[in-house]
């Protein structure tokens, strides 16, 4: 079995500033890029919450714990740490683009285990049961394309 990635969400124990003043507000959830292994394993990753920095150990897919010290925050990966690693190119459109890390991630894990035709959604719309937009797509050898989508998104019945 190959090295695979996947997207996934992490709850934390935090709320959305525009959401505390509702009565029984959800708990707020945020995007993680994940490596799964050859053995089917995800491999654990500390990562912080984007709304308020607390540190999760990753164990699974969405599951984490948070990590009472802060002796974690210095094996988080940052943006910068991985957009160095990036052709030029492909950093100035995720910026353009204003991507967050897992989006990084992903695009580097593609580049480093040469997995083609997988890609990252740049940018999206839903109109009239449509979702459109426009996606990163790798081919190979550090070269990527820009495509746009476009899909059904509700079925009729």
């Amino acid at each position: 079995m190959l090295k695979k990635g996947v997207k996934h969400l992490i709850q934390c124990r935090c709320i959305l500033p525009t959401l505390k003043g509702r009565s029984n507000p959800p708990l707020h959830s945020f995007i993680v890029f994940s490596i799964i292994d050859e053995a089917g394993s995800l491999m654990d990753k500390n990562v912080s919450c984007n709304n308020c920095g607390v540190m999760h150990h990753v164990t699974e897919v969405c599951t984490s714990s948070i990590v009472q010290s802060v002796d974690g925050s210095s094996s988080q990966v940052s943006i910068d740490d991985i957009a160095m690693f990036l052709p030029d190119s492909v950093k100035n459109i995720l910026e353009s683009y204003s991507k967050e890390l897992p989006d990084y991630e992903h695009i580097k894990f593609m580049i480093d285990e040469n997995i083609t035709n997988e890609f990252v959604v740049l940018d999206q719309e839903f109109n009239e049961g449509k979702k459109s937009g426009k996606i990163l797509k790798y081919k190979g050898s550090n070269k990527f394309e820009i495509e746009p989508f476009s899909r059904k998104e509700f079925f009729d019945l």
